[in-house]
């Protein structure tokens, strides 16, 4: 990894950060040694910037519209995370659409249903219009709905784009100012029957070729309905909102995570606060937006404790602000994690032996021993008796422990480069979790095994090492601190070049906004 400097960073323009805010620690005191009380806090009284967040939107409200099997339970099943989506069941005529599913899988979003609207039945769409309303008019933001998905069957063979009440629920939600994506549901079949098309129309074509020509006139067919719908907003006098082509079948996996990092946009565009921070949360498709709400709200935090802006945070210490941005990265990546192992002491001990070499010196101990570890966390989540893993088995050095229990948090090289290494070290083992917990029999699902993979997998890595490396030479000048955005990009920088993070690429080039 290339070192990198102060005048790399000094004419990047970043993202505004947000206001701060609260958050409770989840964890009380384990017991009064020095180790355990490094991670053991009760932050009652201390400001972060997730907890606000959530507290004046505790879940993403979601609208979503669409005829029965088009495909809308699937869609919420893979952007949420979830396995029990089960929408429009209910009778015709049923005003379903003020019902709120809150799922036990995903507590950050809450989903309202609406079906289609059918020709020439205004019921469906009166109830939709009187809910818009009605929600538009609520004072508190968390009570407001804060996206629509409107979701049709991808038109083949020219069909029709919309019908007319979701023009007219186009056109209120315009006028309400309420975000809406377009989405143009189970984008495969249309691929498939132009493939079927090829096929018929050019005998012999290899499967390479056949593969890409059928991909091309698939694109093609869907600018020509998005050029449908521009017609139709159009007329309407609006804008045209953004839409894009999905399909949950595999390998179409970067249409999903477009539709979320577009869903993200409308909602910062059109809602004022942090709406897209709950919408990071809940959302389990997209891996780069989850990295940039870890990193804005983490540092964010950082910042405004240096300062002492946020009251209660004046002359904090290190190990203080370090378990705040532990709990804030751990909240953004949303794992099932009932047994609160992402939160818990003994995962916050093996992320500071991580960071124990930017203390000017490398430790001499042992690594960590993972296995015992595992038996202390067994035994703490099947008793209710305060237990603190001994210190020999957790890697850390007591040279290192009383520093970080010491020192204040301040500007000083030492102090700020190892919140920084702690951030993308945090990062980077969540990101290897994240991968491991793809696996079908996870789902997702946080625990100590897999937990130990992937903490296993970054901590005998190079990346490490490089990204240590990388924080030492930024620090190496007494005197140097760089603001709150250059702080936050050099982070993303040295993320991006651990691992090679860019932005989901998108199957179907064709969404427009």
């Amino acid at each position: 990894m290339n070192s990198c400097n102060w005048g790399d960073y000094q004419s990047i323009n970043a993202r505004p950060s947000p206001s701060s805010c609260t958050f409770p620690s989840t964890r009380g005191q384990h017991s009064d040694t020095r180790v355990d009380s490094l991670c053991a806090i009760d932050m009652d009284n201390t400001e972060s910037t997730i907890d606000d967040i959530l507290k004046n939107i505790p879940r993403f409200r979601i609208l979503c519209v669409g005829r029965s099997g088009v495909g809308k339970s699937s869609l919420i099943n893979r952007v949420f995370g979830i396995t029990e989506a089960k929408v429009s069941t209910y009778a015709p005529g049923e005003a379903s659409i003020d019902q709120e599913f809150v799922s036990d899988e995903n507590e950050y979003f809450v989903l309202h249903d609406s079906k289609g609207f059918e020709p020439g039945n205004n019921i469906n769409f009166e109830l939709a219009a009187k809910f818009l309303q009605e929600r538009n008019d609520k004072k508190l933001l968390k009570d407001r709905l804060h996206a629509i998905w409107l979701c049709t069957e991808t038109p083949r063979a020219g069909g029709r784009v919309l019908e007319e009440g979701e023009k007219k629920l186009l056109a209120l939600a315009y006028k309400l100012g309420t975000p809406v994506v377009v989405v143009f549901t189970k984008y495969d079949l249309l691929e498939w029957s132009k493939r079927l098309e090829e096929e018929e129309e050019e005998k012999g074509l290899d499967e390479e070729t056949l593969r890409t020509k059928s991909k091309m006139t698939a694109r093609d067919a869907l600018k020509a309905s998005m050029g449908s719908l521009n017609r139709s907003t159009d007329v309407l006098h609006i804008r045209t909102p953004p839409c894009t082509g999905i399909s949950v079948s595999p390998g179409y996996e970067g249409t999903i995570a477009t539709l979320v990092d577009m869903t993200r946009t409308i909602v910062e565009e059109r809602l004022k606060g942090d709406a897209w921070v709950t919408w990071a949360i809940a959302q389990r498709a997209n891996l780069p937006m989850k990295i940039e709400a870890c990193v804005d709200k983490g540092v964010n935090f950082y910042y405004r404790a240096l300062t002492g802006i946020t009251p209660g945070t004046g002359n904090m210490l290190l190990w203080e602000c370090l378990a705040q941005v532990h709990q804030d990265i751990v909240t953004c990546w949303n794992f099932r994690d009932k047994n609160e192992i992402l939160g818990g002491t003994e995962f916050k001990q093996l992320m500071l032996y991580l960071v124990q070499d930017l203390k000017g010196q490398s430790p001499t101990n042992a690594t960590p021993s993972l296995d015992k570890i595992g038996q202390f966390v067994q035994l703490i989540t099947a008793s209710t008796l305060p237990i603190a893993p001994p210190v020999a088995i957790l890697g850390l050095t007591y040279f290192f422990v009383k520093w970080v229990s010491d020192a204040v948090l301040q500007h000083i090289p030492e102090v700020e480069a190892l919140l920084m290494a702690y951030t993308i070290d945090l990062i980077s083992v969540l990101k290897a979790l994240f991968d491991f917990t793809l696996k079908p029999d996870l789902a997702g699902t946080a625990n100590w095994e897999v937990l130990k993979e992937a903490f296993e997998d970054y901590e005998r890595s190079n990346r490490r090492k490089d990204i240590h490396d990388s924080c030492r030479s930024l620090y190496g000048t007494r005197g140097q601190f760089p603001s709150r955005d250059i702080f936050r990009q050099m982070i993303k920088t040295l993320l991006d070049q651990s691992l090679g993070l860019v932005n989901s690429g998108v199957e179907v080039e064709t969404s427009v906004q």
